[in-house]
This record gives structure tokens, sequence and C-alpha cells, in this order.
């Protein structure tokens, strides 16, 4: 039975209630009220706050996706939100009249973002320095992670899937092929990035006139490896030309095939040459080798909001490895990085006994965090150095990142309310982003999880720190309704039912 009441938590200060809406929205999903846990406090600058309110708020709870919060905000803290990544180009033998009689050595430290640009301008590097012809192989040293960094998450089975990349020293465009299927002059137009030697697309798309359909049922798309050196993407059925742009993403090589083939397509691309086609060998950097280029890779600060808007998990998982590899571990394992987080929430002040660490990226089933502390913890990033940073880097709800699509009606309404009164007041002290109302939510989805956590602006100017989990079996048939419910509650200040 769903509880209406308004009760009191044993500690006095804390009011478990369950509000109106929300219940409604639990029925509507057919869910127990025990799927639930959230916790709401408005933020203050000497927590605890004595105007709390929350439902099972003490519960430890899979926090899905969620939990990239700690990881982006340990990082920040601990790293700066001007760290770059680093990868590092090196020569076996000396470049002589414009040839490299020898191999090309590649040094990974975990940039989460090394695409096809980054390369590009490596490559561009590597021939202002003369070099014309590579004649040798390539080393690619990956000895910055552990290898048991990829069974720090759960297997389910698709592998294929981008959300399921594993974290990699010398990651290239997060090991995914992405195409794009568009109508061009009334036929269909296949591309794709990055660029790879030996990748052909053979497209036999036909045109249709009439309405879009669901084109996963007219387009059949394969990928396979023909050979040691040549891939076919190959894409037949039929696409309307009312469809707008398809975008597909795919992981359909192993990390050395797509790393290897990239580096011909980008070297090429610069007009280097292969006197042969090279291999791989999978090797430390030796100590004779002379450095060519150390490439700068993004900003923390980027990478954070990158992580956060888009739910990124790879390069979550990446972040978090990092924390322990700039404490000069190495090779660096996920079990270093939560010793270092734990010990950094205990410096803190933020004790969070409950908590179960995994991986940072919330692709877990065991990680756990109760709503109440995810709430002390985003109280805490409020007022710290990286406020600004981390506070950008969430999505807003009705605008971009995970939460573009949410609440939209509601914040609509809000929003022109505000244009026609004069009574929203924001907290100057705050990040500029937290003067506007509106939820800078951080989600999180998997097969039993639905949760969010972040910022609430009311429709009076308060700020509250939010955070909202359902966990259970059917969490994708209404849990975000439900947590929706509980922002809608908070934008109305959390009124008693």
């Amino acid at each position: 039975m769903l509880i209406s009441s308004l009760s009191m938590s044993s500690m006095g200060f804390a009011a478990e209630i369950l509000p109106k809406n929300v219940q409604k929205a639990l029925v509507l999903s057919k869910m127990s009220d025990t799927a639930l846990a959230f916790h709401v406090t408005p933020l203050s600058q000497t927590p605890p706050n004595l105007s709390q309110w929350g439902w099972r708020s003490q519960s430890p709870m899979n926090p899905a996706s969620t939990i990239k919060l700690l990881t982006t905000i340990s990082a920040l803290d601990l790293l700066g939100p001007q760290y770059r990544w680093k990868t590092n180009v090196y020569a076996s033998n000396p470049i002589e009249q414009g040839v490299l009689n020898g191999n090309l050595l590649w040094q990974g430290n975990g940039d989460p973002k090394f695409i096809p640009e980054e390369l590009s301008v490596i490559m561009a590097d590597l021939r202002q320095l003369g070099l014309n012809t590579i004649h040798g192989d390539l080393v690619f040293d990956r000895s910055a992670y552990s290898p048991s960094i990829k069974q720090s998450a759960p297997q389910d089975g698709e592998s294929t899937r981008t959300y399921n990349v594993s974290p990699d020293a010398l990651l290239y465009s997060f090991q995914t092929l992405s195409f794009k299927i568009s109508n061009v002059g009334g036929s269909a137009q296949v591309s794709y990035t990055p660029h790879l030697s030996g990748l052909h697309i053979k497209n036999q798309l036909q045109s249709s006139k009439g309405p879009c359909g669901d084109w996963s049922k007219t387009i059949k798309v394969e990928v396979r490896q023909m050979n040691e050196k040549e891939w076919f993407a190959n894409f037949s059925g039929v696409l309307s030309t009312s469809c707008p742009d398809i975008l597909w993403n795919i992981v359909a090589m192993n990390a050395n095939d797509f790393l290897k083939q990239g580096i011909m397509a980008a070297w090429e691309d610069v007009g280097g040459n292969w006197s042969k086609p090279p291999e791989v060998i999978e090797a430390p950097i030796t100590p004779n080798a002379k450095l060519l280029v150390s490439h700068p890779g993004i900003l923390l600060a980027d990478a954070v909001k990158d992580t956060n808007k888009y739910s990124n998990n790879v390069m979550a998982r990446q972040i978090f490895l990092t924390i322990g590899l700039e404490k000069g571990i190495k090779p660096v394992t996920t079990n270093e990085s939560i010793r270092i987080i734990q010990d950094w929430l205990r410096k803190s002040n933020l004790n969070f006994h409950e908590l179960v660490l995994e991986n940072g990226s919330g692709l877990s089933n065991i990680e756990r965090i109760s709503p109440q502390n995810m709430t002390k913890l985003l109280n805490f990033a409020a007022y710290s150095k990286n406020s600004e940073v981390f506070v950008d880097s969430l999505p807003v709800a009705g605008v971009d990142g995970t939460m573009k699509h949410r609440l939209l009606d509601r914040l609509k309404k809000l929003w022109s309310r505000h244009a026609a009164e004069a009574t929203f007041n924001p907290d100057t002290k705050l990040p500029m982003t937290l003067q506007k109302s509106g939820a800078y939510m951080k989600t999180g989805t998997l097969q039993t999880v639905r949760a969010v956590a972040g910022y609430v602006v009311s429709k009076s100017g308060k700020v509250y720190a939010v955070s909202s989990m359902v966990n259970y079996p059917n969490a994708g048939l209404g849990g975000s309704s439900v947590n929706d419910a509980v922002i809608s509650w908070v934008l109305e200040d959390c009124p008693s039912n």
C-alpha cells in the first residue's frame, strides 16, 4: 500500500514523505512504493540542512550512471579541470632522409577522447619532423592499464554496443564505427567516421517515396571482416526519401585492428607512405626509443562535460582510472582508484558507509549509494572550487544531453510564469547555471534501474540537491515518470500533501 501521510525520521529533522503526484506515478507504473528512494535538501554551505525531504532516503540503491557524479567530482578535485592526457609517439630508430627504418611506437595514457581530429594533428607533426615513409611496424604500449580492468563491469552479451566498450590506454574514437545514411538527390548515401584503411562500403540501398517508417525494419546492415586487412560494410534494403539522416554506431573490430587501420588511414591522408603494411606488436616502450611527439589531449573539464551530458560509460571509466594513474600507480587497476576515491571522501568529511564502487561509470550490478549521501555529495560539489565546471556539465531538462526531452511541458509553463511574475529570486552565491529555474540532472539507466541526481532550481529561485532512484524489475516501464514526478514536486518548492 502506498503511504501518503507525512512522517518524521528517527533523526527528527528529515521529513519522509511520498508526495501525491509521486504516488500517482507509482500507481500508473504498477510499482510498489519500495521501488523508490529519494532525497531532497536545499543547498547550504553549513550542512546538515534542517529542511530535508525524502522517502527511504538512507537505503543503499543501485544508482546506475548517476554514480558518474562521484567519479567526475572527485576527479576535478584531485586532478584539476585543466588536467590533460598525453599520447606519446616514439621511433625505434632515427629518421634518415625522410625514412624511418624501424617501428613507430604509441604509448597511451588513457585519453578518453582520442578522436580522428587528434590523430590528424599527430600525423601532421610527424610530417613536420621530415618523416615521409615508415618501414616498420606499429608498437602499442597499453601498460598504463592493468588487464584486469576489462573484468570490472557486467557482461550482457551486447559486445557490439558502444556503451560496452572497455577502457583502453590507447582508446581510439571510442572503438566505434559511426555510419550516417542520408538522402541526397533522391538516393541513399552512406558515409562513416573515423576513416579506416581497408574498410569498404557496399551500398545497395534503394530509395522509395512515402512516409518514413522504422528504418531498422527496412534496412539491413552488416559489417564483416573479409581477411586480415579488409572489412566490408554492406547496406541493403529500402529507405524512404522522407527519412531524416540516420546515425548507426557499432563496435565491429577489436581494439588493435581499429587503431591500426585508423593510423594507416590518417598517415596516408597527410601524404605519408608505408613501405609495407605494418603489423601490430603489443609491448612497452623500450628505453632507447626516441620521443617524436607528445600530444596533449582533451582537458578534464571538457571530458567531464561529455561524460555527464551524454552519459559516456567508457569516458567515465577512463577518468576513474586516471585518478589512480596520476597517483603513480602503473599499471592502474579499478581497485586502486576505488581506494583513492574512498580516501578522498573521508578527507572531504563525506562518510558514505553503504557506498559500493565497481568501475565508476554505473555500468554495474553491484554499485550502491543512498539518495541521502548522493545529495550530500551534490551539496559539497555546489560549493567546491570547481563548482562552475561541474554544474555546467549536467544535462539540462528540456534543453540538452540525456534530459533534452524530459519535462518539456512542465518547464515551459514554469518559464512563462517567470516572465509574467517577478517572484523569482536566484541565489547569486551559487554557480551561474543555477540562477535560472529548471532541472540540472544526471540520468542513470540499467535494465532494472532508472535514476536522476542533480540540482533543481524551483519556481521561487531556491536551489535543491535532488537524488531519486527506482530499483525495480520493470523499472523501464515507468521509472523515469516516477523520477520526473519527484522533480516536478521540487520545482514547486516541495509542497506538503
